[in-house]
């Protein structure tokens, strides 16, 4: 780790996050309903989150599959950060348009799960996929 970087025990949700914190005044204020399948947000992005005219920027897209995968493993009481991300872009995402989000997990061995999400739009088009490997650094909930 570079100096400075947080270890497992420092990593404090202060509600600050860019995608879920609710004290973030730039934040997305993603909020996840869980279910025994996995976890789901909706979102309609702001045309100042667009690359392109009214598409909405691929990192951002990025963004909340990543949020959406690690909120599966944090509302299973697990601390954990993501190691590897890829994702595939298949549609653009519209400024203005709801975004329906899901992960779910698809493996575990040891500290490590593999997790997918999906982002689609309202017609049910698949825009975007991701899968990630995530490593458990700790358990939530015990403090």
């Amino acid at each position: 780790m570079s100096e400075g970087a947080p270890t497992p025990r420092e990593l404090i949700d202060d509600e600050m996050c860019f995608a879920c914190g609710k004290r973030n005044p730039d934040g997305l204020h993603l909020e996840f309903a869980a279910d025994d399948d996995g976890v789901a947000t909706s979102i309609v992005f702001q045309k100042k989150y667009q690359g392109y005219r009214n598409v909405v920027h691929g990192g951002l897209v990025s963004t909340i599959l990543d949020e959406a995968m690690v909120t599966l493993l944090n509302e299973r009481g697990i601390l954990a950060v993501t190691a590897e991300l890829t994702v595939r872009f298949l549609a653009p995402v519209p400024v203005g348009e709801r975004v329906d989000v899901s992960a779910r997990l698809t493996d575990h061995r040891g500290k490590l799960y593999g997790v997918a999400a999906e982002a689609a739009l309202e017609d049910g088009t698949v825009a975007a996929t991701a899968v990630a490997r995530c490593v458990a650094v700790g358990t939530l909930g015990s403090e």
